[in-house]
């Protein structure tokens, strides 16, 4: 199985809201998390369909990185493991991945993580991000950027 990247999935045009909140996320950056607990958006991307939904649950950050286990939220305001909606994560896809990092949390996001089910699965921390949307600036037209005397 060819590894699927960040990239390769924009590509695929994944459609619902997981777009919406990675490109937020990646615009303004975020925080560094401190260690606590934390309400997630849990993105869920079907690898099939490339259809993704987005649930409210919460994660444990100690030294940086999630732990084990991450909470879905139930419309009852009650939680429970997400592992009893999502079993396992790919074996193949584990076996590649480095096992010091994969639990980090950079720019207010976790990794995409590759299920046995077949969906990616990213945890995004709202309380995080930074509160200004920075895109980057770009750069105007050659012939007026270098206009002669420059």
């Amino acid at each position: 199985m060819a590894p699927v990247t960040e990239n390769s999935i924009f590509m695929q045009g994944v459609k619902g809201c997981y777009s919406d909140y990675y490109i937020e996320f990646y615009n303004r950056g975020a925080q560094k998390p401190t260690d606590g607990e934390y309400e997630v958006v849990i993105s869920i991307i079907n690898s099939n369909n490339n259809q993704s939904e987005c649930y409210m649950g919460k994660a444990t950050v100690a030294n940086g990185k999630f732990t084990s286990p991450v909470y879905i939220q139930k419309t009852d305001g009650s939680y429970m493991p997400i592992n009893r909606m999502i079993k396992a994560l790919d074996q193949d896809w584990l076996e590649n991945q480095d096992m010091n990092t994969i639990n980090e949390v950079s720019d207010g996001m976790t990794a995409l993580f590759y299920t046995q089910e077949k969906y990616w699965v990213r945890l995004f921390f709202p309380s995080l991000i930074n509160s200004k949307s920075v895109s980057n600036q770009k750069a105007p037209p050659a012939k007026e950027l270098l206009k002669a005397g420059n």
